[in-house]
């Protein structure tokens, strides 16, 4: 069987000898039109911001009446000049029951996008359903839903379901039914519009996330560098000193006695943010990028008792993780299962 003949484009992207800006704009648009990117990175980002989202629920379920239910009273003016208008509607009701009822649904479809069931339909209603219920309060919210709401609005233009989906597991198993019609394929998730379309619309949308966490994380340090507690080294004092902040009191009275460590952190979060973007340019400086973020991430979780923000950030950072990392972690992760099985097996065998 002769190999599969590759498109002209690619052909010329990979033999070109033109002149190098010629040569790197044949691979630019080899990458942008042909092929979807970050299959595994989407994939893992919809479950993880999904599981922040599930947890921002779940944590503030004895507290949603007066948060944002019929007990948000308090919050009304702020409603009267809001921009997100009639999505306030969706969990306006008096009814504490239907109100109940409605929270609910909201986290059964947070579950449905983690498993990735239906998962485009789902992560609509998710995107309208957070935004009709935080911005309810919106002087509560953090920069943690708003980048979750523009990750999720992004992801419809994506396949985010390529893995470790319920989707991915019902596409599978309809492509050995052969041919289907348009409504049967929409129904199994299958493609219906061709890949030159679908393509370039997931990897526009790739880019759209991409340039945003970006921009997030360089304004967040610009913004930094501006304040005098911030040159000054002395910034991360103050927060972590703060009773509401100190999960854990003794480890930021530990880090806060030492005037050394604050400096260092202090500095280190705004390095780590502002030097993002172009630590991704490079394979040993992109890993150094992104252990630099899981820790400023995993401090802001821990040290400051914001953990559904952290992850909601980190589910995005997913995306530059590269796909060979996520096999290599798939692949671990089921060889571990693996053994464990064995093991069960081997002291199930014993005890008879």
């Amino acid at each position: 069987m002769s190999a599969p003949q590759k498109s002209p484009l690619r052909q010329a992207a990979e033999t070109s000898v033109l002149r190098p800006a010629e040569e790197w704009s044949l691979r630019a648009q080899a990458w942008l039109l042909l092929g979807k990117h970050a299959l595994y990175g989407l994939s893992a980002a919809r479950i993880l911001v999904g599981v922040a989202l599930l947890g921002l629920l779940i944590s503030n379920f004895g507290d949603r009446y007066v948060l944002w239910g019929p007990a948000s009273f308090w919050a009304e003016p702020h409603r009267e000049t809001s921009e997100f208008g009639a999505l306030l509607g969706i969990f306006s009701t008096q009814s504490p029951a239907l109100f109940t009822v409605f929270y609910l649904a909201l986290m059964a479809v947070t579950v449905a996008v983690i498993l990735g069931w239906r998962t485009r339909p789902m992560i609509l209603l998710l995107v309208l359903g957070m935004a009709g219920l935080v911005e309810r309060a919106d002087t509560l919210g953090d920069q943690g839903d708003n980048i979750a709401r523009i990750g999720l609005t992004l992801m419809l233009l994506m396949n985010v379901t390529a893995h470790w989906s319920l989707d991915a597991r019902r596409r599978r198993r309809a492509q050995s039914r052969g041919q289907l019609s348009v409504w049967q394929k929409l129904w199994h998730g299958l493609p219906v519009l061709p890949r030159w379309i679908t393509d370039p619309l997931h990897n526009v949308g790739l880019i759209a996330l991409a340039c945003q966490i970006f921009i997030l994380y360089t304004a967040s340090a610009l913004f930094k560098v501006q304040g005098d507690l911030w040159q000054d080294g002395t910034a991360l004092h103050y927060p972590l000193s703060l009773h509401e902040y100190g999960v854990f009191p003794w480890l930021n009275s530990v880090l806060t006695a030492d005037p050394y460590m604050v400096t260092v952190l202090t500095y280190g979060s705004i390095f780590v943010q502002m030097f993002f973007a172009v630590g991704l340019l490079h394979p040993v400086t992109r890993r150094l990028a992104l252990l630099g973020i899981i820790f400023f991430h995993g401090g802001i979780a821990v040290l400051m008792g914001l953990p559904w923000f952290s992850l909601a950030m980190l589910a995005f950072d997913a995306i530059f993780v590269s796909s060979l990392t996520w096999r290599r972690l798939q692949l671990l992760v089921r060889r571990s299962r693996a053994h464990r099985r064995r093991r069960r097996r081997s002291s199930a065998a014993a005890a008879e």
